[in-house]
């Protein structure tokens, strides 16, 4: 949900959401227990099933797969020595693997599914992955994808300053290499990549007063990828983002206000 010169996989480098620090590990933990509930909810994997959690950066996503389907195989997968590092000491439930996405160290069918969440934004040969994706599922294999389209956000009140800083979010991942609307191009990405059945859908997602929690959450979770950026953005924006965290956190005090994001799923079958 978002260096030094970057190299087309290589997750580290075209990460632009700061060091793996106690913020950012925090961060990430949080993230996964706020995604988990609707990302997972289309996901299905039987006991005795190899799974892959491409890109599982410190593990969270990972976690919450292996507590939702007891009995799977689960191999997590990711660039980063130092995330890798924190998800073999916080979530010892995968075998973790340090490997580059568009050369899976893997064989051929070797896995029945594959997760990525917040992947493909943040490299900028996403085909390669999803070709590598295909190739390493058996045949009927299924690959669950979640992505972001982050021109869906938006407030009511509507917030400048909110637009101002995804703008810089996606300038930001642009230069990386990266693409902050890779969701809108799931479909012909994983046609193309070799998938024989590929069901995409947007889903919309609305914090508002209705569910005080999830509106809380909602304006955390945004307020908080834009606080992990003051690293990347030019230190004239810090105070820019400060305000926008401010902000954000603010909307559930305000009355009739409100929070949207549509974020993309895709179900793609080998």
């Amino acid at each position: 949900m978002s260096d030094p010169p970057h190299r087309v996989t290589d997750r580290a480098s075209d990460y632009i959401h700061g060091a793996t620090d106690a913020r950012e590990i925090a961060r990430l933990e949080k993230q996964a227990r706020f995604v988990a509930p609707w990302s997972l909810a289309a996901f299905d994997a039987l006991e005795g099933m190899r799974v892959l959690d491409l890109g599982t950066g410190i593990g969270a996503m990972a976690g919450e797969i292996a507590a939702r389907f007891p009995g799977i195989e689960l191999v997590g997968l990711d660039r980063s020595p130092a995330q890798l590092a924190v998800a073999r000491a916080r979530h010892p439930v995968a075998t973790y693997v340090e490997g580059d996405a568009a050369a899976l160290p893997f064989a051929d069918a070797s896995f029945d599914r594959v997760h990525a969440s917040w992947l493909l934004e943040h490299v900028s040969d996403p085909m390669a992955v999803a070709r590598e994706i295909a190739r390493v599922l058996c045949p009927g294999g299924v690959a669950h994808i979640v992505e972001v389209d982050n021109a869906t956000l938006r407030t009511e009140p509507p917030l400048s300053i909110v637009r101002e800083l995804m703008d810089a979010l996606g300038a930001a991942q642009r230069a990386a290499g990266g693409d902050p609307s890779i969701g809108r191009k799931l479909r012909p990405l994983l046609e193309h990549a070799g998938f024989v059945s590929v069901e995409v859908r947007s889903l919309p997602l609305v914090g508002d007063a209705g569910d005080g929690a999830f509106f809380r959450a909602f304006v955390e979770e945004f307020a908080e990828i834009f606080e992990s950026i003051d690293e990347t953005l030019a230190p004239a924006m810090l105070p820019r983002i400060d305000e926008a965290a401010a902000r954000l956190r603010a909307l559930p005090s305000i009355t009739g206000a409100a929070i949207h994001y549509a974020p993309v799923l895709a179900r793609a079958v080998r």
